[in-house]
């Protein structure tokens, strides 16, 4: 029972189907100043008293394509009012096919190099693309994760209403008339993957099996629902069921953090212990939020005997916890 607490309160505590980021709405946007790509020193604080927009972005994903395409076409429309458009990507090693996306996609606003992953960890990126948006007086306003059919009129009416062009119930007339529009599959996924979270909350684990197998079933193609399904057929040890659908999610999305430390969980469950370090050693690398995936490997090493290993993997489970002010309890 401890350990399907542990799983499922972690994962309902970083779930990133609602935010794209883990810095919470309202507080100061974590500055930084980047390189962009034609070597001009960008920092985010020389935009104070702009609206600025940042797209986190990744060059081989047609869904992070859309969202610059978006963010240009908004840019063109709204800078003459104060608002400004900056790209960013981790791809350092690939510039040359950034400016060829660059070129190609006719953008014109800054795209910068995240050398050090630096904005990546101080906003704690979950998906990609994610899109902030951030005031004129540096606060974090809104986020997208993704890329939804709704992105581009979610987006202009969010900065309609932060240029005092709408009042905030045309702001939710927009967005609710929108979300009718959406692909009706897609919603019932969404509204069974949250019954399934409640379920879980509750503790209600079969109920909530049933609701995030429905979840997949309505849209297969969602990341977050077959992650969710995963962690439940942990909890209750059904290691190849839940192997399976870990790995489905991973195939839809390789950047999941939350997919790669379940699938690492599930290989522990099935006795592949080096399978399992291989995984979440690689999770722990590119992870911004880290705390289960420490866990996971002080698990790993505490059945395989390597106490001092297991310890100094479980601290760094509780480091990051409190660094993020994670409730312990959380972990019990």
């Amino acid at each position: 029972m401890r350990y399907l607490i542990t799983l499922l309160s972690l994962l309902i505590l970083f779930s990133p189907s609602a935010h794209s980021i883990t810095v919470p709405l309202g507080e100061t946007a974590p500055n930084f100043t980047l390189n962009s790509l034609d070597g001009k020193a960008v920092s985010l604080n020389k935009y104070k008293g702009s609206i600025v927009i940042l797209i986190y972005w990744r060059p081989e994903q047609e869904r992070s394509l859309m969202a610059l395409t978006d963010g240009q076409d908004l840019f063109k429309r709204y800078k003459d009012k104060g608002v400004q458009v900056m790209g960013l990507t981790t791809e350092i090693d690939k510039q040359e096919e950034l400016r060829n996306i660059v070129k190609e996609h006719e953008i014109d606003f800054p795209v910068l190099l995240d050398t050090d992953r630096q904005v990546f960890g101080d906003y704690g990126i979950r998906v990609y693309p994610s899109t902030v948006i951030i005031d004129r007086g540096s606060k974090l306003s809104y986020d997208l994760p993704g890329h939804s059919l709704t992105y581009k009129t979610t987006l202009e009416a969010h900065l309609q209403y932060m240029l005092g062009e709408i009042d905030e119930k045309k702001l939710n007339d927009i967005i609710s008339f929108h979300r009718e529009t959406v692909d009706e599959s897609a919603v019932l996924a969404e509204r069974r993957y949250n019954l399934a979270l409640k379920f879980t909350k509750a503790q209600l684990y079969e109920q909530a099996i049933e609701e995030a197998k429905k979840s997949t079933e309505a849209k297969p193609d969602i990341a977050g629902s077959h992650t969710l399904l995963g962690f439940l057929f942990l909890a209750a040890k059904e290691g190849d069921k839940a192997f399976q659908e870990f790995s489905k999610a991973v195939e839809i999305d390789p950047l999941s953090h939350d997919a790669k430390t379940g699938l690492g969980a599930a290989l522990i469950l099935k006795g592949d212990l080096d399978g399992a370090i291989k995984i979440l050693t690689d999770a722990v690398i590119s992870n911004p939020c880290p705390e289960m995936t420490y866990y996971e490997l002080g698990r790993i090493y505490e059945l395989k005997g390597e106490k001092d290993k297991s310890i100094e993997m479980y601290k760094k489970a509780v480091e990051k916890i409190m660094k993020r002010q994670v409730i312990p309890s959380s972990i019990k």
